[in-house]
């Protein structure tokens, strides 16, 4: 019979044992991520009490953001911090409680300074440090529910970049 058409038997290779096992699955997956525990753990206890160390904390806020109209009247002072973690400013005058624009943060290290940044995590200022912006002086009544700031008298709110100034 020449018309026959000559097969191949089945492919043998489905037949085999697999190279990995599943022990040797799981010891590929549990092994990296000890090894990765491991290492955070040693990093964790290395920079435990180190001053990278930052405590973040909020800061009052408005809803002013660059390139919008801003107020004439000048706010100043140096940064500070009191001891309910309230950021403020020491003016001339006495303390100024200021409303930062939308987006302000500020962070506490180790040893209780604070540190200033603007909406794009850039540092505007530290602890001591002299600052001055423009923007308007209003009732707290106006930001009810942020933290920080007083019930009576008034707030700084910033409607400007953030400067050192000299």
């Amino acid at each position: 019979m020449p018309d026959e058409v000559e097969t191949e038997p089945g492919y043998a290779a489905w037949d085999q044992k697999p190279a990995l096992g599943r022990r040797g699955m799981i010891l590929a997956v549990v092994i990296p991520v000890l090894i990765a525990a491991a290492g955070f753990g040693v990093v964790s206890l290395v920079s435990e009490g180190s001053e990278t160390a930052a405590t973040a904390i909020k800061v009052p806020t408005g809803s002013w953001i660059a390139g919008q109209p801003t107020g004439s009247t000048t706010i100043q002072g140096t940064l500070s911090v009191d001891s309910r973690r309230c950021v403020y400013l020491e003016g001339t005058k006495g303390e100024v409680w200021p409303v930062w624009p939308a987006g302000f943060r500020a962070r506490l290290d180790s040893a209780g300074k604070v540190s200033l940044y603007d909406g794009d995590d850039h540092l505007v200022a530290r602890d001591g440090e002299a600052i001055q912006a423009t923007g308007m002086f209003t009732s707290p009544a106006a930001y009810a529910g942020e933290t920080c700031l007083p019930s009576d008298g008034e707030v700084a709110v910033v409607q400007s970049e953030v400067t050192r100034p000299g």
